[in-house]
């Protein structure tokens, strides 16, 4: 089972940690090396975001546990309508336990019912199948393929979309 709660100041450690394996810093914009005072940062930001209606940043825990295994954000945007999309990142001690799929479902099922958001979207790169993977099991379904910047340059994502019933 997992959880999702608001990072606090308490858990940097842990998010520096699991922010600094090579495959986090790989798929995601997240910066290598990822310092404690990233996290810090990132903490502090997350906590203002929550005060606007944009972004949701939040951590992931086990059930029953306290420790941030992973974090998960939600952004709301409006081009080319109104919608969200959900990136992630999961520790490599918390992977392959399905913490990541339950976390995005729980994320995606907020934007849906909550915020009334028509869809969400997750974007892939086509060579990072785990994500690929835990796009499909947290229900998402395959949509459509677009050249996105990341890292200052064009590459190739695959978007995964889930839809309001």
């Amino acid at each position: 089972m997992v959880r999702l709660r608001a990072p606090r100041d308490s858990d940097a450690h842990a998010i520096a940690e699991g922010c600094s394996d090579p495959e986090v810093a790989r798929w995601t914009l997240v910066p290598s090396p990822y310092t404690l005072e990233d996290a810090r940062a990132w903490i502090a930001l997350a906590t203002a975001q929550r005060k606007g209606d944009r972004e949701l940043a939040l951590v992931i825990v086990r059930k029953g546990e306290d420790l941030p295994v992973g974090g998960s954000s939600l952004r709301v945007r409006t081009d080319p309508e109104r919608h969200g999309d959900i990136g992630y990142w999961v520790a490599p001690a918390a992977r392959r336990e399905g913490l990541g799929s339950r976390a995005v479902r729980l994320l995606a099922a907020h934007g849906l019912d909550a915020l009334g958001l028509p869809w969400i979207e997750i974007a892939v790169s086509p060579d990072n199948e785990a994500s690929r993977r835990l796009a499909l099991r947290a229900g998402f379904e395959p949509h459509d393929r677009q050249l996105r910047e990341f890292k200052g340059r064009l590459e190739e994502f695959e978007l995964f979309r889930l839809l309001a019933s």
